[in-house]
């Protein structure tokens, strides 16, 4: 689900949405009922800065600058097309709606009429602020160049400037003084009433005929003040000529008088004519109640608030510069900062300055000062989310002096923000009152950009400078968040380590995977016989004659063997569930346990080979000689501590003996950084073995010393033809020689004796030849050659004339399969067909469903490829059926995720929902179990969708190829709905 559609989903879907309309930095919904609205589900959706919940069911969601597309997003979702709820009005259109919706149903809160009040008054002034802000930097550039000399006091009318400075100087006049007709627009419109209409009304008390109608008028004096009135009408109705350039009240006052009577006027006047008549009637109302009544009435009021400011400016500039900025804070989040606006203009306008900017600037540079505190934080912490919202929300601030970002995304949520950013408006405040208190000649948005505005440069970049420095260090040295938040905050960055940790383990995995294919030549040789073995059984059979030389006895591979696994370091054994890191924990990476260490010495717990060895010294890939792989990884997250406190004493490719020191640690340094000391011991390849278990002693007693047991691993049963561990009964004697070769119980042309697990095979005669001894682990028998083998189908001898024993099994293994299979069409398909050079393999659906790329699906170790490549299915079906001919390698007791091995050498994992195996196999009826064989569509689970999701679970199946490097790609193949058997994703096989 994409961002808008989970926004629309979290506030109740479309049918709880009455109407929708956005503003500078916020989706603006009118709703049926906000009550049960999770707001911290909200602000958890990507993208959304934060959430803000009104009285009158009025709900606000802060998106930042790409609020407008997000709102035309969620407007072009198909339920909000639909038109939701039949009770709903529509989903978008004025506000005016909803406030009549509103007015209907009655009052939904103490406070509804002063959340419309002072909606009306910013849904006047937001759609204008874009054109505000450039005026307000033309207006900067015009400041800077009188500051530097470049040109006299551009804002006094009485200086003379070229005709270009001029011209430019028109560039930012032009929009305060129709600042009028732009109000009464939107104002108008916010009420309901036709736009263009309060933009008539108002432009007739504008026009240049209108002002020189004082040519006729007469002087009087009212409340002090000297007025222009002429008497129309025969002297007896008295005209107060003003200049309305500029004026924001007058154009209010109209606006809120003519939203009542437009829609009286649509209420009575038939609809057949409401196109001519109720305009024309409009305004044949409002212009003459305008120029006589309304008009003044709006000049006096705004005159009267500036005065009264004016007088607490006049009677103190000390106590202005610090109460401005202390009430600003309370004031924007309830929208009261719009008078201040209004009456900023006024003061441009009638006293040709302002004294509220500079004080305004000392809180929005506080404001900006505790974001970049936030972001500071965000950084350290590697807190991704919260780095994403304080960038923007400092970008829009510092340069475009816009606090809302800052103040919903991040301010308003969290409470011990507000008193760090007080104490940078109260020192901010104090600089300015020291001073003597600021003044700019123009309408501008505090920002660094606008600093030039002010009348006092030095004074005023002083005081903003302490405002913001202030409330930083203080974000920064006592944090934003409560103990509680930091503990949430530290969840959601353990996931994201998770993340990494199972990326850094995928890698290290590739790491081992190569170093394997690197063993020796003859390895990779016998691999190409492998491959060429899936169309040429003859040349497999031929392979599977070819002598071998002893390696390093697999014996935890036995069938039936049961291996145990020595403590690497003293400790104290921990569960793996109870590892503190859930990659580890959930056996993502391999199984085994966790060791608490009491020691400071990792050795190894066994003769192998270093795979993976970290020069940061906290993680060991060992490939032991008895065939286990095993991880140790020193601490959790130790990683980042770049090496230090660690003494590395192997690298990767060394060889090791029980008991080989690997790395010495400084366990002082590691938890002093915080890091935890537990280090999981695992086996990275389980899906070798029937089981990794916790060895049964460290149940009763969890102390061990280094040597001691802690995991057991169990080999898998014997296979048809495979030689058993001591007591197992003896193979079938009709074995191929290909199965038997693969067994290590060669009897074709030769003579063999099975030795219990740890020994090597003694005597073995190939091709008539004797080889006699026990190699020491990974030697070589010299002198035995391969009769008439070649690389080309044939399995060849290293260049001292020894062949790899493994090479050689796996090859014969193959042919022993083709052998026993009889013919590919017993089958369906060639043995290894997929893996054949240059093939192309197509893998079906296994349910009908709608395809989700694979990035999309909701859990990190499936979307990040970490388990294999493919696709995820959202299921519409409730059967999950076999894609392809083949073996049951995975299947759970409880329903929740199947490995097949397909004859064509593919091998998949199916994995029906998102963590169902918490499920415990409720809601699923499994129809096969491990070592089926089943063939294409036969039926592996059926599942019950509606227990899955009431339990909260997606249902998004992950179908996942999990051997892809044997292949040169594995991709996608569909879109959109799939039936079961349709193509979903493609296999190509290597050149």
């Amino acid at each position: 689900m994409n961002a808008p559609a989970e926004i629309l989903a979290s506030i109740g879907g479309a049918d709880n949405v009455e109407n929708l309309t956005h503003c500078a930095t916020r989706l603006r919904f009118q709703l049926h009922d906000n009550s049960g609205i999770d707001e911290k589900q909200v602000e958890s959706i990507p993208g959304v800065m934060g959430a803000v919940s009104q009285s009158g069911n009025r709900y606000q969601v802060v998106i930042g600058g790409a609020v407008e597309s997000v709102y035309n997003d969620i407007m072009a979702l198909p339920e909000m097309k639909e038109g939701g709820s039949a009770t709903g009005t529509q989903k978008s259109g004025s506000n005016a709606d909803v406030k009549s919706a509103a007015k209907e149903k009655g009052p939904r809160g103490r406070f509804t009429w002063l959340d419309s009040f002072f909606d009306f008054l910013g849904d006047s002034f937001r759609p204008i602020l874009g054109s505000l802000l450039g005026a307000s930097l033309i207006i900067t550039f015009m400041a800077l160049m009188g500051t530097l000399g470049v040109i006299g006091n551009w804002a006094d009318p009485r200086t003379e400037l070229s005709p270009t400075w001029q011209f430019i100087n028109l560039c930012w006049r032009c929009v305060f003084y129709f600042l009028p007709l732009m109000v009464a627009y939107n104002a108008s419109k916010k009420l309901g009433a036709d736009p263009w209409i309060g933009f008539a009304v108002m432009a007739v008390v504008m026009l240049p005929g209108f002002t020189s109608l004082g040519q006729y008028a007469t002087h009087l004096t009212f409340a002090g003040s000297e007025i222009n009135v002429v008497r129309l009408f025969g002297g007896h109705l008295p005209l107060t000529i003003f200049d309305y350039g500029s004026q924001v009240f007058p154009p209010l006052l109209m606006a809120a008088v003519l939203g009542p009577l437009y829609k009286l006027l649509k209420k009575i006047i038939s609809p057949n004519v409401q196109l001519i008549f109720v305009p024309f009637l409009s305004m044949l109302i409002m212009i003459p109640l305008t120029a006589f009544l309304i008009g003044p009435l709006g000049v006096y009021a705004g005159a009267g608030l500036a005065n009264g400011l004016k007088a607490v400016n006049d009677f103190s500039p000390f106590i202005f510069a610090i109460l401005i900025p202390m009430l600003y804070p309370f004031m924007v989040p309830l929208g009261l900062h719009w008078p201040l606006n209004a009456i900023m203009l006024l003061n441009i306008q009638t006293l040709g300055f302002d004294f509220i900017q500079g004080p305004m600037g000392a809180w929005n540079f506080a404001c900006f000062g505790a974001t970049a505190g936030v972001l500071f934080l965000s950084v350290r912490d590697r807190d991704v989310t919260m780095r994403q919202t304080a960038t923007g929300a400092l970008a829009a601030g510092l340069l475009g002096g816009i606090s809302e970002p800052s103040l919903y995304g991040i301010h308003l949520r969290f409470k011990r923000i507000y008193p760090r950013i007080l104490v940078g408006c109260f020192l901010g405040g104090l600089v300015q009152g020291i001073g003597g208190g600021l003044t700019t000649n123009a309408f501008v948005f505090t920002s660094l950009l606008t600093i030039p505005a002010f009348s006092n440069i030095p004074l005023y970049a002083i005081s903003i400078a302490v405002a913001f420095f202030s409330s930083m260090l203080l974000v920064v040295f006592f944090d934003y968040r409560t103990a509680d938040e930091r503990a949430e905050a530290a969840k959601v960055r353990a996931t994201e380590d998770a993340d990494q940790a199972a990326e850094e383990a995928r890698k290290a995995s590739a790491e081992a995977h190569k170093a394997e294919l690197r063993a020796d030549d003859a390895e990779a040789r016998a691999d190409q016989a492998e491959q060429r073995a899936a169309t040429t059984t003859v040349a497999a059979e031929r392979a599977a004659q070819v002598a071998t030389a002893v390696a390093p006895a697999r014996t935890a591979l036995a069938p039936n063997a049961v291996t145990q696994i020595a403590s690497p370091v003293a400790g104290y054994v921990v569960p793996l569930d109870k590892v503190p890191d859930p990659v580890f924990a959930k056996g993502t990476v391999g199984l085994g346990v966790g060791i608490d260490p009491t020691g400071d010495t990792i050795t190894s717990p066994g003769d192998g080979k270093i795979i993976v060895a970290q020069d940061t010294g906290h993680a060991f890939g060992i490939k032991l000689n008895n065939g286990i792989e095993l991880l140790i990884h020193v601490g959790i997250d130790t990683v980042n501590l770049g090496g230090t406190g660690f003494d590395v004493h192997v690298a990767r490719g060394d060889r090791v003996t029980t008991g080989d020191v690997l790395v010495r640690f400084d366990r002082k340094v590691i938890e002093s950084a915080g890091y935890s000391m537990i280090t999981p011991v695992l086996v990275t390849n389980p899906r070798k073995f029937a089981s990794v278990t916790q060895a049964p002693a460290t149940l009763s007693s969890a102390l061990v010393a280094p040597g001691d047991t802690i995991i057991t691993v169990t080999a898998k049963p014997p296979k048809d033809g495979a030689a058993a561990a001591p007591g197992t009964p003896p193979a079938p004697a009709h074995r191929s020689a290909a199965q038997a070769v693969a067994a290590g119980d060669s009897k074709a042309g030769a003579s063999a004796s099975t030795e219990a697990p740890g020994s090597s095979v003694g005597g073995a005669s190939v091709g008539g030849a004797a080889a006699g001894g026990s190699p020491a682990p990974g030697s070589t028998v010299p002198g035995v050659s391969a009769h008439g083998v070649s690389a080309h189908g044939d399995a060849q001898a290293s260049p001292q004339g020894t062949g790899t024993a493994d090479g050689a099994r796996r090859a014969a293994t193959t042919a022993g399969a083709a052998d026993s299979s009889g013919s590919a069409a017993a089958s369906g398909a060639a043995p290894g067909s997929a893996l054949v050079a240059g093939a192309v393999t197509e893998i079906g659906s296994p349910v009908a469903g709608r395809v989700v790329a694979l990035s999309d699906v909701p859990d990190p170790v499936f979307s990040k490829g970490i388990v294999g490549l493919g696709v995820g299915i959202d299921p519409t079906g409730d059967t999950i059926t076999s894609p392809g001919d083949g073996k049951i390698i995975v299947a759970q007791d409880t329903g929740h995720a199947f490995g097949i091995k397909l004859n064509n050498g593919i091998e998949l994992l199916i994995h029906v929902g998102i963590d169902t195996v918490n499920l415990g196999g409720t809601g699923f009826d499994v129809h096969v179990a491990r070592g089926d064989r089943v063939t294409t569509g036969d039926v592996l689970v059926r599942f019950d969708r509606k227990v899955i999701e009431s339990a909260g679970y997606s249902m998004i199946t992950p179908v996942l190829v999990t051997n892809p490097r044997k292949f040169a790609s594995v991709t996608q193949a569909a879109q959109g709905a799939v039936t079961p058997g349709e193509g979903i994703i493609t296999v190509t096989a290597k050149q």
